[in-house]
């Protein structure tokens, strides 16, 4: 593990600095994470009996919908600002990536893909596996003081009872994460106010991904090839430009910053918020519509 965060595609102090805390980060990551996890599948959803019917079905399947979903929002996010020449020279506000990007080199995509795999990784446990766990646990407690047991939780009133607590512990603390999540970012170069929310945006998509879910497949998934992409690409991820792109797109710096990101990268234009803004409200309605109905099926 630590030699793939040794391989970090970021250039110069930077990347030295982030792969250390990757590095370290994965001792503190791995049993919090794995904590969390097995407490929610373990706990949480066997507590609440059948009630929850995503969770139970199977985990391989979060990768597909985490899949989907990452594919959906970089065709929104960075085909209009190339068919828009937003990345070429002569782009109003055109600026260029500082530090420029090295040279393509297919031969570094193992690399690169390793070190995100892991970079993914270390906050998918600490943000999604144990912070969103931990909060959605007090939000349930909280409502067990307040409203009583759910006592004979197979039968359908009461299935549709748990189930809708289920829901909005949820919805309340992906909020209380995502804010987390933005606020790690918050430090990050050429970061700015737009740029915090698509990435508070973006750690509520990957928060639904795993409570929808019960498992880490999907939001991991789903973080692993958006920043993969990226940066195979030439562009910025989360404000830090990368070393040597896989694919030689002849991107070197960008114009129409609304669209384009600017500086930080896709993460910063308006269309990655409509996009996640898109995703996410697809992903919570598709779980409301799975909810019980609460009464019994009709024979």
């Amino acid at each position: 593990m630590t030699l793939l965060a040794l391989a970090s595609p970021v250039p110069g102090a930077l990347g030295a600095w982030l792969d250390a805390r990757i590095a370290s980060g994965l001792v503190f990551a791995l049993p919090l994470g794995l904590a969390g996890l097995a407490f929610l599948r373990f706990l949480l959803l066997k507590r609440l009996g059948n009630s929850i019917s995503e969770p139970r079905d199977p985990v391989g399947r979060g990768a597909a919908v985490g899949l989907a979903a990452v594919a959906a929002l970089l065709a929104i996010a960075l085909l209009p600002p190339v068919l828009l020449g937003a990345f070429r020279p002569e782009a109003l506000g055109y600026a260029p990536f500082a530090p420029a990007s090295a040279p393509a080199s297919p031969s570094s995509a193992f690399a690169t893909f390793g070190f995100f795999a892991l970079q993914s990784l270390v906050e998918e446990l600490v943000f999604r596996a144990f912070l969103l766990t931990l909060f959605g646990s007090a939000v349930l407690l909280l409502a067990r003081l307040l409203f009583g047991t759910l006592s004979g939780i197979d039968e359908p009133l009461r299935a549709r009872r748990a189930a809708r607590r289920w829901f909005v512990a949820g919805l309340l603390a992906n909020a209380g994460q995502s804010v987390a999540f933005a606020s790690l970012h918050a430090i990050n170069p050429n970061v700015t106010p737009l740029a915090l929310l698509n990435i508070g945006l973006a750690g509520a998509v990957l928060g639904w991904l795993y409570w929808s879910e019960g498992s880490l497949l999907g939001c991991w998934t789903f973080h692993v090839l958006w920043n993969f992409t990226l940066a195979a690409v030439a562009l910025p991820v989360s404000g830090m430009s990368m070393g040597a792109p896989v694919l030689a797109t002849g991107i070197r710096g960008a114009g129409l910053p609304a669209v384009s990101g600017g500086a930080f990268g896709p993460e910063g234009s308006v269309l990655s918020t409509a996009g996640l803004v898109a995703v996410l409200v697809f992903l919570i309605r598709r779980s409301a519509r799975r909810l019980p109905t609460g009464y019994p099926p009709s024979s």
